[in-house]
């Protein structure tokens, strides 16, 4: 897909998980690729879920191995309770409706694909499967719970963004995700924890947030980068691969050539 869109630098960063991490390595010089590894976790901040995106690891890198060794079971315990939930809401809905779906993070597939298997003529699930969501169910439906309570139950167990950025420290590019209308001291405080940029050009980003993070890349000396957010069709159908508004920075991609496994 890279290749045939033109795309020349890629980088998978998998949510809670770096399985590919290798695959990528093995598969670019076959397609005359530059590969980067790349992981997105969840972290927290003011009661607040961020996603802090690191660059540049090897595989097997034993800091992101234990990681998300002790959060990934935690959250999926929250999964359970976010079923009870349901459950209590009428729906029918059962813990092996989500075995199925790995062990990395539970998201708006998960949920809404367990609660269709059995309840898709419920009224509640309409929007998604039959009305204005349709288009992007999955996205819409994470997005529309994660803004009531269910939210809170996944945020109560991640870990803090300024303790992951110092955790991950050494292990590659650190970069905070499509961080939005962020404040400036609040960058200035991650930087001191050992940030190295932000994720300006993203598909989260109007043109005046990107114009904004720049701003703020540049007076704060933070690399700048971007990526899609590409999920695929299913997941995220407005977005095309290799969609992104602006390019990363060079000292950016310079710094992450500096530090990047040699293809496998």
């Amino acid at each position: 897909m890279a290749a045939s869109a033109g795309v020349r630098s890629l980088a998978f960063a998998d949510h809670m998980t770096a399985e590919a991490a290798a695959e990528g390595l093995a598969l670019a010089p076959g397609h005359d690729l530059e590969f980067f590894t790349g992981i997105e976790v969840s972290t927290s901040l003011v009661a607040r879920e961020y996603h802090l995106l690191c660059y540049g690891f090897r595989p097997g890198n034993a800091t992101i191995g234990e990681f998300l060794a002790h959060y990934c079971p935690l959250i999926w315990e929250q999964a359970l309770t976010i079923l009870e939930r349901f459950r209590g809401m009428g729906f029918d809905v059962t813990r092996d409706d989500i075995a199925r779906w790995g062990s990395s993070v539970p998201t708006g597939v998960t949920f809404l694909d367990a609660l269709r298997r059995r309840n898709s003529q419920d009224p509640r699930l309409h929007a998604y499967l039959f009305g204005d969501k349709k288009s992007s169910p999955y996205l819409s439906f994470y997005q529309d719970f994660s803004l009531t309570d269910f939210g809170g139950i996944i945020s109560s167990v991640l870990p803090p963004l300024e303790e992951t950025i110092r955790t991950f420290k050494g292990a590659g590019l650190l970069i905070l995700a499509h961080p939005g209308l962020i404040s400036r001291d609040v960058l200035v405080t991650l930087k001191g924890c050992g940030l190295h940029g932000i994720e300006v050009y993203s598909s989260h980003h109007t043109k005046a947030e990107c114009e904004y993070l720049q701003g703020l890349a540049r007076s704060l000396k933070l690399f700048t980068s971007a990526g899609s957010d590409f999920h695929g069709e299913r997941i995220k159908p407005d977005i095309e691969f290799g969609d992104v508004s602006g390019r990363p920075d060079e000292a950016f991609l310079q710094a992450l050539r500096e530090i990047a496994p040699a293809p496998l």
